[in-house]
């Protein structure tokens, strides 16, 4: 029985993973809302977030759905930034903040094991935060400069 609820789970996944972009592709594009064609690349998440729960050791568990959360709202302030430039880096912030909350809610001297990788995971989270922010202002920059061709 329980070969048949993995099996099952991952039919549904894959099937949400696969399917749903290209159904919200097509409805985007052919409502004309071509800046948003790929959000249904979001569910991809769904795939990568699945795998991370099931890993055994709690401190590789953390630290991996500490990265996937980073990269998950890094691609959705991406596909909103043409709502507006900072999103990206509001969103970054937002996931900063979860993850500061969680090292504040698993202190250290309940269980060391827990509180060090909820803090490897803020400090991992933090330094990519501070790069992909100093290279989302860089494109930024290159971007309002005129173009060097002659």
């Amino acid at each position: 029985m329980k070969l048949i609820q993995k099996i099952a789970i991952h039919l549904i996944i894959l099937f949400i993973v696969i399917i749903f972009p290209v159904i919200v592709y097509d409805f985007m594009s052919n409502n004309g809302y071509y800046d948003f064609a790929f959000i249904g690349g979001i569910s991809y998440f769904i795939y990568a977030f699945y795998f991370a729960l099931k890993i055994k050791k709690h401190r590789a568990k953390v630290i991996i759905l500490g990265i996937i959360s980073l990269l998950l709202a890094l691609c959705i302030g991406l596909l909103l930034s043409e709502i507006n430039v900072f999103i990206p880096i509001i969103l970054l912030i937002i996931n900063l903040i979860l993850q500061a909350f969680l090292v504040i809610k698993n202190p250290r001297y309940t269980d060391q094991t827990i509180g060090n990788s909820y803090l490897i995971n803020f400090v991992i989270t933090l330094i990519l935060s501070v790069i992909i922010t100093f290279f989302w202002f860089l494109a930024m920059a290159a971007s309002g400069m005129p173009s060097n061709h002659y």
